[in-house]
Parts: structure tokens; C-alpha cells; sequence
């Protein structure tokens, strides 16, 4: 129910296993979710293509490292994250939307 998940800061939800699964999934194309992920943003950048007011986009909003319960440094280690797993991810996003 969204009474029971406005009941903490919903930054502290970043960190659940559930939450850290769904981002390496995302990351990883486990069960094909980076393959709809860029799907979703093929059809954005369609719809948009051509409104002069729109500049730009951002397709992840607060992204989160997927693996950091396997993989520590992916949090620790400065820039590792947005190297491994964010730029691949905005590279085919941006690379198959247009």
C-alpha cells in the first residue's frame, strides 16, 4: 500500500535487496529488463523527436549501483559504477533511441 511506503524516506529504500536486484537486472538485461528499459526511451525520443521545446532527456533518474552486496567497490570506488555499469547503459539507450 503507498500509506505503508510513505511511512519512511524513500531513500532508504535504495539499499533493499529488492531494490539493489531490480538495478542489477536493469544493468545486466537479467530477465530482459534493459532491453525494455531502451525500448521505453525508443518510443519517448519518437513521440519528442521533433518538439522544439524539449532539449534533452534523462533516462535514469537517482541511478543506484545494482551489484554492491557482491561487488563492494562498486560503491566505494569512485567512478566504478557510472564506468561498468551506467555509461553502457545511457551508451545503448541513447545509441538505439535515435
Amino acid at each position: 500500500m503507498i500509506e505503508d511506503c510513505q511511512k519512511n524516506n524513500f531513500a532508504g529504500y535504495y539499499p533493499s535487496p529488492e531494490s539493489i536486484e531490480l538495478f542489477d537486472r536493469l544493468y545486466t538485461n537479467k530477465t530482459g529488463l534493459t532491453d525494455k528499459f531502451v525500448n521505453y526511451w525508443k518510443v519517448v525520443a519518437q513521440r519528442f523527436s521533433g518538439n522544439p521545446y524539449v532539449v534533452g532527456y534523462d533516462p535514469l533518474n537517482e541511478p543506484f549501483p545494482g551489484r554492491i552486496l557482491t561487488d563492494p567497490s562498486m560503491f566505494l570506488e569512485v567512478g566504478k559504477f557510472d564506468k561498468v555499469s551506467l555509461q553502457p547503459l545511457y551508451e545503448r539507450t541513447f545509441n538505439e533511441a535515435y
